[in-house]
């Protein structure tokens, strides 16, 4: 959001920002200060006088940066303090409540097909994501020797939580390994016991441990230093990369990933497509398999692809700011009209309480469920025994007319 309030234009959008953190005085914090019109803080105030006082602001559009995240406030955003109220960017998904009328998405994130999976009225913005354009990067560049890098090595990365990766992603990367000879995984660093635990599995696998390779955290502008060294940036699914995407496309490293059906395992997707590489961008995982070692064993392709992004970092949609904010202020025209005309949508909450209660019956770690051929029909048959056991009523989902006739 770095550059988002600056780029508003003042004859179109009054900005007012409000704080929900703890006490801060960064640098960052400082210039959110400086380019929001106004800046408020809540951290002090009770749910209550925080609602009020949004409210005694005359806002018209509530933008919830937070959603179910760190230092949320979603007992002030539930006491409707604007007429209007948006889920964007902090939470990559729905929130599933009564008082979120909008999701901002982007066309590849939320396919109109899968709009049913959302409570919420999707609008989009030709990417999503912004990104910050002018990040600052330390001067020194280290070796691959200094970082415990093999010097003529395909490097494959990835620098998300080391909590995205499970067991059907990690199992994917080591095959890429097998496949391709001499090349290492250069991950995140994080605890011993964590990384332990993925060495000991790739060498159960046959992989040698030296080849899985930790980076250790550092500040970010040399740890965007160092993102050079690595060839290609191999995403985790379904929990894919969003900020550190941006990072890796910034720094010229190509991102391949693999997109499912949610929120969060589509925004890489968005990316990519985005910075102007949509061919690493698959949907299967035998293609994200086959792409990741055929560019592992032809180093002119990769590096095709590293110009293409280096050449077009500077005019792609992916850091296209201005576009982003003047598509944004659209929206919000578009949201105001329908709040003044009284048609502000309704969000679905049907049956909400029954998916979610199936959904967690899923062993998630044992079944890759978004792999599954007929990832309808699955769901189906779980809510079929659920609707034996306990009817469900109609909706408009995977629940229809139909479906319940069908069921009888």
């Amino acid at each position: 959001m770095t550059e988002v309030l600056g780029l508003h234009d003042p004859g179109k959008v009054e900005t007012f920002a409000y704080y929900c953190g703890p006490e801060s005085r960064d640098p960052l914090h400082a210039h959110f200060r400086s380019t929001a019109q106004h800046f408020t803080s809540l951290s002090h105030l009770d749910d209550g006088a925080a609602a009020r006082l949004i409210a005694d602001d005359g806002i018209q559009i509530l933008v919830d940066l937070n959603g179910y995240t760190r230092e949320a406030r979603l007992k002030v955003v539930a006491r409707r303090p604007a007429p209007v109220i948006v889920n964007w960017l902090g939470y990559p998904g729905t929130m599933g409540s009564p008082y979120h009328h909008y999701l901002i998405a982007d066309d590849y994130i939320v396919p109109e097909s899968h709009e049913l999976y959302y409570s919420e009225k999707v609008l989009r913005l030709p990417c999503y994501q912004p990104s910050l354009r002018k990040r600052y990067v330390a001067a020194n560049t280290p070796s691959r020797a200094e970082v415990g890098l093999p010097d003529e090595a395909m490097v494959y990365c990835c620098f998300n939580g080391v909590h995205k990766i499970n067991a059907f992603t990690f199992d994917r990367w080591l095959d890429v390994l097998s496949r391709v000879p001499g090349s290492v995984l250069w991950l995140l660093g994080s605890g011993e016991a964590t990384e332990a635990r993925l060495r000991d599995r790739a060498s159960r696998r046959g992989v040698g441990k030296e080849r899985i390779v930790f980076a250790q955290k550092l500040a970010n502008p040399f740890h965007l230093a160092r993102y050079g060294l690595a060839d290609l940036f191999l995403d985790t699914t379904p929990y894919g990369a969003h900020t550190t995407a941006s990072d890796a496309l910034w720094t010229g490293v190509p991102v391949l990933t693999l997109s499912g059906r949610s929120f969060a395992s589509r925004v890489c997707g968005s990316l990519s497509r985005a910075a102007g590489i949509p061919e690493l961008v698959t949907e299967s995982a035998s293609r994200y398999l086959e792409l990741a070692v055929e560019l592992g064993t032809d180093r002119k392709k990769l590096e095709a692809l590293r110009d293409r992004l280096r050449a077009e970092r500077d005019t792609c949609t992916l850091f296209d700011m201005p576009l982003l904010v003047s598509k944004l202020e659209g929206l919000y025209q578009e949201m105001w009209r329908a709040a003044q005309k009284g048609a502000l949508p309704r969000p679905d909450l049907t049956n909400l309480d029954v998916y979610l209660e199936v959904g967690s019956d899923v062993d998630h770690d044992a079944l890759e469920v978004q792999a599954l051929p007929d990832y309808r029909a699955f769901w189906q048959e779980r809510l079929r025994r659920r609707h034996d056991h306990r009817p469900i009523a109609r909706d408009d989902r995977f629940v229809t007319a139909d479906v319940l006739g069908a069921w009888g």
